[in-house]
């Protein structure tokens, strides 16, 4: 499975991460693969994690909650191609295709509220 989300509301709008499977932590701590540059996503924000087969995410505890067609997850939900995924301001869609993926952009450009900082590659260990 290849997974990849585009930016549909922040910046850069319209930018496309492409995942390969693994497990990828969203926020704001420099320890995160994911780093949305907004107050509104908490340190430790959700997990994506990717197999051969599916997509899940499962959010960490985040103050204001992680989004998925506009409803908050509970626990953990599998993503589809066409799910939008929400992290405060940020909103990402879920682009799922058949075939091996990598990571295509390891840094974003322009830091406002809404812009993804950075992408890392490495894979962390959860607890």
């Amino acid at each position: 499975m290849q997974l990849r989300m585009k930016v549909v509301k922040g910046k850069p709008e319209g930018h496309c991460i492409a995942f390969p499977a693994g497990e990828f932590v969203f926020g704001r701590w420099p320890e995160c693969n994911v780093r949305p540059n907004s107050d509104l996503v908490s340190r430790q924000h959700c997990l994506l994690k990717i197999s051969a087969n599916k997509a899940i995410i499962r959010d960490l505890g985040s103050r204001n909650g992680t989004l998925v067609n506009g409803q908050l997850v509970v626990g953990e939900r599998i993503l589809e191609h066409g799910d939008t995924l929400q992290l405060g301001p940020l909103v990402l869609e879920v682009i799922v295709e058949a075939g091996n993926a990598t990571i295509s952009e390891t840094a974003l450009a322009r830091m406002d509220e809404t812009t993804i900082a950075s992408v890392e590659q490495s894979q962390p260990a959860i607890s």
